[in-house]
């Protein structure tokens, strides 16, 4: 969870999101994890940061442009490592049945 400008963010991960990421990068997202040891690409770590982020205050999706300069935001402030960890995290508590 994080807070942005006076709102509270989270990431939140579904099976359809994560099919449309797949989808949309030509990748099996599970096999990527395997492969890196759960280190995310630049690249994928901003795209299920894009999909998966929440704005808990509005209650709503945060999409598009926004997303990402949220993303770059947190990146500069809290660091690649942490900011992969909270998504890996997530991931995990979401979607829990594909790390099985």
């Amino acid at each position: 969870m994080f807070e942005v400008d006076g709102d509270v963010l989270e990431l939140r991960f579904n099976l359809q999101k994560i099919k449309n990421l797949e989808n949309l990068y030509k990748i099996s997202l599970m096999s990527e994890l395997s492969q890196s040891k759960g280190i995310l690409s630049f690249h994928l770590m901003e795209g299920l940061f894009s999909v998966g982020l929440y704005n808990v205050t509005q209650e709503q999706p945060v999409r598009g442009k926004k997303a990402q300069e949220i993303f770059e935001k947190l990146l500069e402030e809290h660091g690649y490592g942490d900011l992969n960890a909270v998504i890996v995290s997530k991931l995990q508590e979401d979607l829990g049945f594909l790390f099985r």
